[in-house]
């Protein structure tokens, strides 16, 4: 397990520490969540040296060999979110991590950020004052995520949250080439003009991994790839040209009778500007959905 040392930055007065905090022996010194009371509290544990873990995810979507991630902090403001953007409250507790998904109303610099009240079944869910979270958020190519805690639940004109204005968001930037773990079904046309039934495994915006109980062509065939995607509660149907860059049947045992499974490794071609647009969104927040998993 690799670790990051924290920084003063990283630490607010007042308010929960996003990770659990480890000494330089590795030895855990603050879980998630606990608040730090004063400064000079504070001032002693950065002379102590503190260090949090780098998940695998993390390390995935920083790096390409192995490097140190990126430390990308920076001001919430900062930040291209829209308003009517998606945002992600995750609270941990004995039953495991749950996750609240809201939209972005406003947000006032130093003061706080203005969300919808999450719902279920079309029901508002009960939040109550002083409850803290972890929030994600994705813009651009990079996933943010910072701590806050809920200072005022608010029913009129509509339920809605003031949440604690964070003094710094921590990004993650989603390297070139990315892969998301997916399980959609697709539609394949070959050259010869046949279609054929597949799944596909793994998706990144230049390319993606398909699974099928026969080939469906040879090394540099082009093909088209039909698939559906789901973004914000919106259908959306992608027909994507790609070539195929492998075909290999899986060495793994059958049953008596079955095909062995066919993986076809794909380089998706140029495809117009809207359906790149849909597809990256789809991308980047399957992969925003790992980083909160991990």
């Amino acid at each position: 397990m690799s670790y990051m040392r924290i920084r003063a930055g990283d630490i607010e007065v007042g308010k929960p520490v996003e990770w659990p905090l480890y000494d330089e022996k590795k030895q855990l010194l603050l879980a998630r969540g606990v608040v730090v009371e004063t400064e000079s509290q504070k001032q002693a544990l950065m002379e102590r040296g503190l260090f949090r873990k780098l998940n695998i995810r993390e390390t995935r979507l920083n790096t390409d060999s192995g490097e140190r991630p990126t430390d990308d902090l920076c001001a919430f403001e900062d930040i291209k979110l829209d308003i009517g953007d998606t945002l992600q409250l995750q609270v941990q507790n004995d039953a495991g991590p749950q996750r609240y998904y809201v939209k972005l109303i406003g947000f006032l610099k130093g003061k706080s950020v203005l969300v919808t009240t999450p719902s279920q079944d079309g029901k508002v869910l009960l939040m109550r004052e002083g409850q803290t979270f972890v929030v994600r958020m994705f813009s651009g190519k990079s996933v943010y995520a910072f701590g806050t805690t809920i200072f005022k639940v608010a029913n009129v004109p509509f339920p809605h949250l003031h949440l604690t204005y964070p003094g710094q968001v921590r990004g993650l930037v989603v390297r070139r080439g990315a892969r998301a773990r997916v399980n959609l079904i697709a539609a394949v046309s070959g050259t010869d003009g046949r279609s054929h039934a597949a799944t596909i495994l793994d998706l990144s915006t230049g390319g993606a991994m398909l699974v099928a109980k026969a080939p469906m062509g040879v090394r540099e065939d082009r093909i088209a790839i039909k698939f559906r995607v789901v973004i914000n509660d919106i259908e959306e149907y992608l027909t994507i040209p790609a070539v195929l860059r492998s075909v290999h049947a899986t060495s793994t045992a059958v049953a008596e009778g079955e095909k062995p499974q066919v993986h076809h490794g794909v380089q998706f071609e140029e495809m117009p500007h809207a359906e790149q647009v849909v597809l990256s969104a789809f991308v980047y927040r399957i992969l925003f959905e790992e980083s909160a998993d991990a």
